[in-house]
């Protein structure tokens, strides 16, 4: 399973699409746009987490993810920073 996810992420949509197909529709998907969306949902969130600040992400090891449907697909904004206080905490 991860294996095969891991392989998607790294390919294409078609190689994407596929291992979602195996894995989490266990090859039965009676509409391909439910397939689309989840490739779609899938490519946002790794460009989402590709913008987060890595000492951020190992000081909260908080991600809020993006939402399956947004009004905006386009609009990929930068997640805000964290605030610490003076121990960087």
């Amino acid at each position: 399973f991860t294996f095969s996810l891991c392989t998607g992420i790294l390919s294409d949509d078609h190689v994407l699409a596929a291992a979602l197909w195996r894995n989490l529709f266990n090859k039965h998907c009676e509409d391909p746009r439910q397939l689309e969306l989840l490739v779609e949902y899938v490519r946002k969130q790794m460009q989402y987490l590709d913008a987060i600040n890595g000492e951020d992400l190992l000081l909260t090891g908080e991600v809020t993810w993006r939402p399956l449907v947004e009004s905006n697909a386009q609009s990929i904004l930068k997640p805000t920073s964290p605030a610490y206080n003076d121990e960087g905490l």
